[in-house]
Formats: structure tokens, C-alpha cells, sequence
């Protein structure tokens, strides 16, 4: 168990949207070559579809095998637990990528604001926790009644972290 964690653990993180079929299969094809690595012989899917028949999930080799390359699209999410189950994995993350725990931003979207100040205020707000973001937002309310430079904000919604 210990070593398909470190073998998962070795796997190069993949941000991706939950249940991308690319993504997956990738995830999965990394848990299948950690799997052969550590016994010394390939995994034969029957092996596989039977391992998960005992879990109570019914399967075919087939499905398996396609969901390996990507060509099949959502598996079931009882399947995916029984998948993350047998290969000692993280459901979580053989679903999403994303380890349990783990904050995910999207620099990219960061990157698209154009004045500059602010662009470098996010990004320096980038994974900060709740009360933190909570802090940041209260000095910049009390910074903004002084800052001549900037309209008022009657209308404007406050931005809150709503996690």
C-alpha cells in the first residue's frame, strides 16, 4: 500500500477539470505502470475485472482497457472507487487529479488581467486560506475611501471568499 502511494505521489500533477476523459486515463495508465513495476509482470485485466467483481463492481476487460487509453467517457464513480481501492489510491484524486486537501488556482486566468498592480495583487493572493483572503479584503475596503484615484463602490457587491 505504502509503495503505490509513493508511486502515485511520483505521478506529475494533472489540473484538469474533474473526470476529463485524457486526464483519467492518464492517472489510470500511471496506477497500471506503478502496479507492474512493483510485481514484475503486467497486470492482466481479467486479473483486474475480477479483483473488482469481488468488490461488487462488474466490469469487463474491454472497458477497462478502453477507459486506459481514453476512449471511453465518465466510468461510474462506484467504479472509480473500486479502481482507487484495489490500486491502494486516492479516489479523489484518480477522479479529479487533485489530492484530498489540495487548492488548485488557474494562473491563466490571472494572467488575462491587464492592469498590471492588480494582476500582481492576485497573484500574490493566490492560495492564501479563507481567513487570510478575509483579511486581504478587509484592508482593501478600509484602503479604498482614501484612495482619490478610485470610483466609489455604492453598487459594487462585496467579494468574499464563500468557502
Amino acid at each position: 500500500m505504502r509503495s503505490e502511494q509513493a508511486a502515485c505521489a511520483q505521478l506529475p500533477p494533472v489540473y484538469s477539470a474533474p473526470a476529463g476523459d485524457a486526464e483519467f486515463a492518464a492517472r489510470l495508465d500511471g496506477l497500471i505502470t506503478a502496479w507492474e513495476s512493483r510485481h514484475g509482470h503486467p497486470l492482466q485485466y481479467r486479473s483486474l475485472v475480477a479483483a473488482l467483481a469481488r468488490n461488487g463492481q462488474a466490469t469487463s476487460a474491454s472497458y477497462v482497457s478502453m477507459l486506459r487509453r481514453g476512449r471511453r467517457r465518465h466510468p461510474r464513480p462506484e467504479l472509480i472507487e473500486a479502481l482507487a481501492d484495489f490500486f491502494g489510491a486516492d479516489a479523489h484524486w484518480l477522479r479529479t487529479g487533485i489530492h484530498r486537501g489540495e487548492r488548485r488556482t488557474d494562473v491563466s486566468v490571472v494572467a488575462t488581467v491587464s492592469h498590471y498592480p492588480l494582476r500582481r495583487l492576485l497573484l500574490a493572493a493566490i492560495d492564501l486560506s479563507s481567513p487570510s483572503l478575509s483579511m486581504l479584503t478587509d484592508l482593501a475596503e478600509r484602503i479604498r475611501p482614501g484612495d482619490t484615484d478610485l470610483p466609489t463602490l455604492r453598487y459594487t457587491a462585496r467579494l468574499t471568499d464563500s468557502s
